[in-house]
């Protein structure tokens, strides 16, 4: 018997869900396992063996690797490999015979919705757990998003903004007898991710310790960093940070959405980065963070792959 599992592989992080009901989530890192002596169970980095090939995964790899940043999901080995690991990690051990939900962002899924179905649709073996991947679904993911939003009126506009670590879809749905229809006109990609907060985070902070950290160092749960024997707070940065991110974003939407922002019932926020880019949002109005929203995109696959 087939299960459907959904696995949102973002640059920030991955989310995967099963028709179980199991979640997994993880950073999204990862790097070939290195070489050197074997500690047994005092080594604190653990292993995932992928069709024979040995990784680090998650927070194991936050030493050995950046965040995936390539633009061309389906020909990146390292993100296929972190999407069948999620797939495995959520179906569990054994043998599991697996249709698959995945998203791109809009300005991606034309492109490359068909190559990255072809790459995905195999058979992986992940440490204990054997997966026969069947189908692959390839979703755009603003809508993958908006198919989650259990509040939406029983008439009338609505807009989704989906903040993500590299990229932000929106889009604009019109809704009728609670069902809603995006409108082409308004749906696209914003290229500025959380990853720019992020990047400027860092900067920032070398210019102050002349200490180099990487952005993926410095996500959202940490409070302080240490630079030369100091402890650093974040919070002063971050703050800078996300209220320029979301400054641009705001001005990009209010150029594309021209005409229909103000006539908006609701507007929604989705994604890793809408709680911490909400307070910054400038000029929106009816805004709506939507419950566990950096599941959105997940339970929106999963919930088209059910039917």
């Amino acid at each position: 018997m087939s299960q459907n599992i959904s696995v949102d592989a973002g640059h920030g992080y991955v989310k995967a869900l099963s028709t179980t009901g199991e979640r997994v989530l993880f950073p999204s890192l990862i790097a070939p396992a290195p070489t050197g002596p074997d500690l047994g169970r005092f080594g604190s980095q653990a292993v995932v063996v992928l069709d024979g090939e040995k990784y680090l995964v998650g927070d194991d790899a936050r030493r050995s690797t950046g965040s995936l940043f390539s633009k061309e999901k389906a020909t990146d080995p390292l993100t296929i490999a972190i999407t069948k690991i999620a797939a495995a990690k959520a179906a569990g051990p054994g043998y599991h015979i697996v249709n698959l939900g995945v998203g791109l962002p809009l300005s991606w899924y034309a492109s490359q919705k068909d190559a990255l179905a072809a790459a995905l649709t195999a058979t992986a073996t992940v440490d204990d757990c054997h997966l026969m991947i069947k189908s692959v679904s390839v979703f755009p993911q603003g809508i993958g998003a908006l198919v989650s939003v259990g509040d939406l009126p029983w008439v009338g506009l609505v807009g989704l903004v989906d903040i993500g670590y590299r990229t932000v879809d929106f889009v604009v749905a019109e809704v009728r007898d609670g069902m809603p229809q995006p409108l082409t006109q308004y749906a696209g990609t914003y290229p500025g991710g959380m990853h720019i907060a992020f990047q400027s985070i860092a900067q920032a902070l070398e210019s102050e310790t002349q200490v180099r950290f990487e952005p993926h160092e410095l996500n959202a749960d940490r409070e302080t960093v240490t630079a030369n024997g100091r402890q650093i707070t974040l919070d002063p940065f971050r703050a800078f940070a996300f209220e320029a991110l979301a400054g641009d974003l705001s001005r990009h939407l209010a150029i594309t959405w021209d005409g229909v922002m103000d006539k908006l019932d609701r507007l929604y926020l989705a994604g890793g980065g809408a709680i911490a880019l909400s307070p910054y949002l400038s000029g929106l109005s009816a805004v709506r963070i939507l419950p566990d929203s950096q599941w959105a995109n997940a339970q929106g696959f999963l919930s088209l792959l059910d039917g």
